[in-house]
């Protein structure tokens, strides 16, 4: 029961640190996605926003911060939506 009990804290206690460190990204996803629509729409309408996805991996050309490569992301995202 015991080990159980541990198990289930641990695995509270991961997911909490993993969607902690995906605050920045997900807040500039939305941003990104919001911008994108409307300018791809030409519309003042804020669209509702998807769930923001999993954080990938930077790559060479990403930008350092996590809301800034969580915007571009959106931004993408938002100009091919519908």
């Amino acid at each position: 029961m015991k080990k159980i009990v541990l198990v289930i804290l641990s695995a509270v206690f991961m997911f909490s640190f993993a969607s902690a460190g995906n605050y920045e990204f997900c807040a500039g996803f939305k941003q990104g996605y919001v911008s994108g629509y409307k300018q791809a729409k030409n519309t003042s309408m804020t669209p509702m926003v998807p769930m923001c996805p999993m954080q990938p991996m930077k790559g060479f050309g990403d930008p350092q911060s996590d809301m800034e490569h969580g915007y571009t992301i959106g931004y993408r995202n938002g100009t091919s939506a519908y």
